[in-house]
């Protein structure tokens, strides 16, 4: 078996590192600074080759135009670091940031909203779809500050509401307790 220095260099480095525990010292402030600076080193060779690869290649040497809006996008946030054009940062920015929203909302709607929507509308053929709406319903109803500040049927429901997180609370802690008693 050939002997890999790499190997070596990899074990000096982590006793390097583990050499903290003692104290903080130079060759751990020595080790940290070249592990970040090499870090980031990779990172933007990766980002280099990879835009080189998937971006400027294919626009060059394909014709591919779809890929012109981003790396106009990418370059312009690179804008902000002239004082005159930083503004111009915010374009690409303020979109990527939209349309991270936009996905974020489409896939939440849907899983959140509707969906629990849909399995608070059941038939009231039973007692415990009864309670199922009348406590949903009623915890809504506490969470619209109006009708707690109001007298009368809107301070009873949010109060019912209240009782009824309690209860859901408590049944969701117990059933944490009770199953981590069953693990021991």
């Amino acid at each position: 078996m050939k002997p890999n220095p790499g190997v070596a260099i990899a074990g000096l480095l982590t006793v390097a590192v583990w050499s903290y525990l003692y104290k903080q010292n130079m060759v751990f402030q020595v080790v940290e600074h070249l592990f970040i600076g090499l870090s980031a080193a990779h990172a933007m060779t990766v980002a280099y080759f990879g835009i080189v690869q998937n971006g400027v290649g294919p626009l060059v040497v394909g014709g591919d135009l779809s890929l012109l809006f981003p790396l106009i996008g990418g370059a312009l946030l690179y804008a902000r670091f002239v004082p005159r054009l930083s503004w111009l940062s915010r374009i690409p920015l303020g979109f990527t940031m939209g349309t991270a929203w936009l996905l974020a909302i489409r896939g939440s709607v849907d899983a959140s909203l509707v969906k629990q929507i849909q399995g608070t509308m059941v038939p009231l053929n039973s007692v415990n779809n009864v309670i199922l709406v009348v406590g949903t319903v009623a915890t809504v109803a506490y969470f619209l500050f109006n009708l707690r500040s109001r007298k009368g049927a809107g301070q009873w429901v949010s109060a019912f509401g209240r009782w009824i997180m309690m209860a859901a609370f408590g049944a969701a802690y117990g059933n944490t307790v009770m199953m981590r008693g069953c693990r021991s």
